[in-house]
């Protein structure tokens, strides 16, 4: 039985030269051409949907209140950092 052959269209993509030596050399790591390798990358992009989503202001919320809980030690009560940087510009844009 023969089979038809497959039909392949062409992508395009511009890179800067760095780029493209960062692409060839990891390409390179995993013994892939250039095009398999990008190939590859982008089709798990879109299956994964890598594309940065949007939070929701409950995981906003939740980021804030771990990022208070990873500070909280360091916090010096009666200091107020906001305070004193507010200060800083201030005396800043008076001396200018």
């Amino acid at each position: 039985m023969a089979t038809s052959p497959t039909i392949r269209k062409p992508l395009g993509a511009r890179a800067t030269p760095e780029e493209h030596e960062q692409i060839t050399q990891a390409a390179r790591r995993e013994h892939r051409s250039v095009n398999s390798f990008v190939l590859r990358a982008a089709l798990q992009a879109a299956e994964t949907g890598s594309a940065p989503r949007r939070r929701t202001p409950e995981e906003v919320q939740a980021a804030i209140q771990r990022a208070q809980e990873l500070m909280r030690p360091y916090r010096q009560p009666g200091r107020s950092l906001v305070d004193e940087l507010l200060a800083e510009r201030r005396a800043e844009a008076s001396r200018e």
